[in-house]
């Protein structure tokens, strides 16, 4: 991966690969906001797409953000390579099937 662009355009094809949804953010609105948002069954997670290389670091308004999202109990990550993206997902997926265990374990 030699750009964000291409590391972006890989969590969205990982996402859609394992029935993800995906929506690259374009956030007029909030200085920082999170690049991308995946969905799986009911799990909302905001990430931030750095670049591969290592270079990209996060701004005061991201940082802001991401915080700001944490604290509200949002699930947040940065990705800067493959392997990032690859273990975001298994997270997604892990998050996911704990949420429906609890869900089932109450019915």
């Amino acid at each position: 991966m030699k750009t964000e662009k291409n590391l972006q355009d890989y969590l969205r094809l990982q996402a859609i690969k394992n029935g993800m949804t995906f929506d690259k953010v374009e956030s007029r609105s909030r200085k920082g906001f999170p690049d991308c948002i995946v969905v799986f069954e009911g799990v909302v997670a905001f990430i931030e797409v750095k670049t591969p290389a290592g270079t990209g670091k996060l701004s005061a308004s991201q940082i802001r953000v991401i915080e700001d999202l944490s604290e509200h109990g949002a699930i947040v990550w940065v990705v800067s390579s493959k392997n990032h993206v690859d273990l975001v997902i298994q997270a997604i997926e892990g998050v996911a099937m704990v949420k429906k265990e609890q869900l089932d374990a109450r019915a």
